[in-house]
């Protein structure tokens, strides 16, 4: 017993000797947080931000409200989009924010956002797939695919898909997949080897960093097929690094976990911090297509994926979300 407190209070005394120096690190302007200085590129742009209520969305969607782009929020919570919506307008002063209902675990909900988008706008200049969630309990959608499988991807692949056309309305279109270093943590043959219909236990946490990886990977591989079969439009594909946002609301939730969590919360990066990469890909000028940007703002060589492999994740995408093969061409 006295060596477990032992044990504990020289762990916690490491916790706060590390806080101290990281917070004399900020405040002493030692430590630098990652920062996009490209020129706006964005002002009257219109631009379709998912999962912009908070976290790393919130943060995208406040500097392109800052920069005066024509901005809609999709968001799952009506009162948190609504308020979201709201509180923009009134901080940066850019009426041009509007809020549209999206639950992409539900397809009729993806389908009925595009028609409400479509009977707004005849353009899309900018679609920022941000929306994701990781840890989440097990389970199907209604849907009946798995829950964290068609809210990263399959929802995002139907909503991308259906707006395609729009977004061919615009020159210089962009279209970024917000992903994770999780990705490069499974394999194209754990995608091709994934049961979208079976709810599976996930009873530990690297269970969940797996599937959460699988979903990136396959936007990965997605945005492959986007970037080949349609050059005209800029993807690309970014890394917020981990940032401490409502992503982990399922994560470290029980008393063991409490040093975890107090941990992550003082050294993860904060959501202004993680968006940086996205609003880089939103802004800079002359970047590769479909280069994946790190959370350093640096592009990296992509992989390159087998094109069966390509072509068989949109055509079982396809199949999943009822979508017409016409949709992606």
């Amino acid at each position: 017993m006295i060596t477990v407190s032992l044990a504990y209070i020289a762990s916690t005394s490491r916790l706060l000797a590390d806080a101290i120096i990281l917070l004399l690190k900020r405040c002493l302007k030692l430590y630098q947080p990652v920062r996009c200085s490209c020129q706006n590129r964005v002002k009257e742009k219109v631009v379709i931000v998912t999962g912009a209520n908070s976290g790393v969305g919130f943060a995208i969607a406040q500097d392109l409200a800052y920069k005066g782009a024509r901005l809609y929020l999709a968001c799952r919570n009506p009162q948190a989009g609504e308020a979201t919506a709201l509180k923009l307008r009134t901080k940066t002063g850019n009426q041009a924010v509007h809020f549209f209902h999206l639950d992409l675990k539900d397809f009729d909900s993806v389908r009925t956002f595009v028609e409400s988008f479509l009977k707004r706008e005849k353009r899309l200049d900018a679609l920022v797939n941000n929306a994701a969630v990781f840890h989440h309990p097990p389970g199907l959608t209604v849907n009946q695919i798995e829950i964290t499988f068609q809210t990263n991807y399959l929802g995002v692949f139907l909503l991308t898909s259906l707006l395609l056309g729009v977004i061919q309305q615009s020159s210089n279109a962009r279209m970024i997949f917000v992903s994770s270093e999780a990705h490069k943590s499974v394999t194209p043959q754990d995608l091709l080897s994934f049961e979208p219909h079976k709810a599976r236990p996930l009873p530990t946490f690297l269970d969940h960093v797996k599937i959460y990886g699988i979903s990136k990977l396959a936007l990965h591989v997605f945005a492959q097929y986007i970037t080949q079969s349609l050059p005209g439009i800029y993807v690309g594909l970014t890394d917020p690094g981990n940032v401490w946002t409502p992503i982990y609301r399922y994560s470290w939730r029980s008393w063991r976990e409490a040093y975890t969590r107090v941990l992550c919360y003082i050294f993860m990066r904060d959501p202004q911090e993680g968006a940086q990469s996205t609003i880089h890909a939103l802004n800079a000028p002359n970047l590769c297509n479909g280069q994946y940007i790190n959370s350093f703002l640096a592009g990296e060589e992509g992989q390159t994926f087998d094109a069966s492999l390509v072509q068989k994740l949109v055509a079982d995408s396809a199949f999943l979300t009822g979508l017409p093969q016409s949709c992606l061409s």
